[in-house]
């Protein structure tokens, strides 16, 4: 177990490590070369040495910009596993991380509170049309659930924008909590943080349960089938040890698959959403990061992302033994594998069969 648990975590560090590798490469990459515009847009304001602009440039991207590059990688590598992602051009004086340490934890309770009901109630939606998936309301429910997963959930953010802010003013419009109230841990404002993120999780929720409910639905149909489930009825197991035993673990580890994938694709999404409700979340910054041309802050922006991508991946994987033991102990699954196949009885000599 603790082998498979170095394993994963080992390759984690490699991803963000190549991630952040890659980041340093796209900057320069980019056309027009972000930090050679800064150094103009600066020599341009006048006011300021040639030192000093360099010193500015390297302040806010982390590195020196006339260093060979061999030297400019290592610093920015450095520095990013330090947790220096350098300074904001959009605000002075700001650094990334400042901000984005204040954007993270709107963007991880919309996240997560969307991911956690969109699961909890996709898959207890799955089950049920599939334990009557010849019924009239299980075909219309799969209707349903189709056409909400295949609706963007930018769109259904516009909609429930125009009917429930702009046509009744239901919800704020903006905002993760109100002007008025005391931000800290009292009800007032954890009231104000609920109410203002209705909506942004309500466009979450909509379109990403149905997708979540299909998959459980074709899954559970086809363990339903499966040899093993029905030896365990044959045996005289209750219906309700069959389903949690065999048709429900055997169902929801692809589901806990699915899970961490979607906490890349919410992250995703969360940039439209963000935006619309101009929600100060991670989504919101990245897209102002990009219309204004803040590499810096954009950088941030894709590193945390595949960061969220990549712990939730890890944390998926350190789940998986707890569901299925065989997959951390490949000996155990061997063993169990020898086991299911047929054995012969060796006959008496002499004997005949009857």
């Amino acid at each position: 177990m603790l082998g498979y648990i170095i394993k994963r975590l080992v390759m984690a560090f490699a991803i963000i490590y190549i991630v952040i590798s890659l980041s340093f490469f796209m900057i320069r990459l980019m056309p027009g070369s972000p930090m050679a515009a800064l150094e103009a847009q600066l020599n341009s304001q006048g006011g300021m040495s040639p030192q000093e602009i360099q010193a500015r440039v390297a302040a806010i991207y982390g590195v020196v910009p006339k260093a060979p590059v061999i030297q400019q990688y290592f610093s920015y590598v450095g520095n990013a596993f330090k947790g220096n992602l350098g300074k904001s051009i959009t605000n002075p004086g700001v650094t990334v991380v400042h901000i984005l340490s204040g954007a993270i934890p709107w963007t991880i309770f919309v996240v997560a509170s969307a991911l956690l009901l969109s699961f909890v109630i996709g898959i207890a939606v799955g089950a049920a049309m599939a334990a009557f998936k010849d019924s009239p309301l299980s075909k219309g429910a799969t209707f349903v659930v189709s056409f909400l997963s295949a609706v963007p959930n930018y769109l259904v953010a516009i909609i429930l924008l125009y009917l429930l802010t702009d046509l009744n003013h239901y919800f704020p419009i903006s905002g993760a909590y109100s002007v008025n109230v005391k931000i800290g841990f009292n009800l007032p404002f954890i009231g104000s943080a609920l109410y203002h993120a209705i909506l942004p999780i309500s466009a979450f929720v909509i379109t990403s349960f149905g997708g979540w409910a299909l998959a459980m639905k074709g899954t559970a149909v086809s363990v339903l089938g499966t040899e093993y489930v029905r030896a365990a009825e044959s045996r005289g197991l209750s219906p309700r040890r069959v389903a949690q035993s065999y048709v429900g673990r055997n169902s929801m580890l692809p589901q806990v698959t699915s899970l961490a994938l979607q906490v890349g694709f919410l992250f995703g999404g969360s940039v439209f959403i963000e935006t619309y409700f101009s929600y100060p979340g991670l989504g919101y910054y990245l897209i102002q990061s990009i219309n204004s041309r803040d590499y810096s802050l954009m950088m941030g922006c894709f590193l945390l992302i595949t960061i969220a991508v990549v712990l939730s991946n890890f944390l998926v994987d350190l789940l998986y033994p707890a569901i299925d033991p065989r997959i951390a102990r490949p000996k155990l699954a061997r063993r169990s594998e020898q086991d299911m196949l047929p054995t012969e009885e060796v006959m008496p000599v002499g004997s005949t069969m009857a």
